[in-house]
């Protein structure tokens, strides 16, 4: 029922993230794939974890049972799953040292210069269409009137 209106709030966030020119923006969307703000994110990565690892953290962090969390856990997408969907996988069965170094990996691999294609679906990409666009609107304005 609320995922549209979910949807439309983080879509503004990002607009206004990306209007401020961040060049990262890192969204911790559980419901992606089931959403399908997959198609609208790049690169998706997914935080990974065996069944059994995320099974007993759930429990000890929510204090609860093995029944309710295995019913938290069979309501969403499987992680195998969303890991084969994904473009960049975090293994997070080791510990919180392990990690933090994977994160700042993938970190370093996100800020990594653009190829040509994603500069031109970036902000400085299309206000550099935009210009473009303007400059030639104006010289041909000038050259054929």
């Amino acid at each position: 029922l609320l995922a549209p209106y979910i949807s439309s709030g983080i879509f503004l966030e990002i607009f206004k993230l990306w209007i401020k020119g961040h060049k990262v923006i890192v969204l911790d969307i559980p419901l992606l794939f089931e959403a399908k703000m997959d198609e609208w994110t790049k690169p998706i990565v997914v935080v990974w974890v065996d069944p059994e690892t995320q099974l007993r953290r759930l429990m000890e962090r929510d204090n609860s049972t093995e029944e309710d969390a295995r019913n938290r856990i069979n309501a969403q997408m499987s992680l195998d799953l969303k890991k084969s969907q994904s473009d960049i996988v975090i293994d997070n069965t080791g510990s919180r040292q392990d990690l933090q170094e994977r994160f700042s990996e993938v970190l370093s691999q996100v800020k990594r210069p653009l190829t040509w294609t994603e500069f031109w679906l970036s902000r400085d990409g299309a206000l550099s269409a935009l210009l473009g666009v303007i400059i030639g609107v104006l010289a041909g304005k000038k050259y054929f009137w």
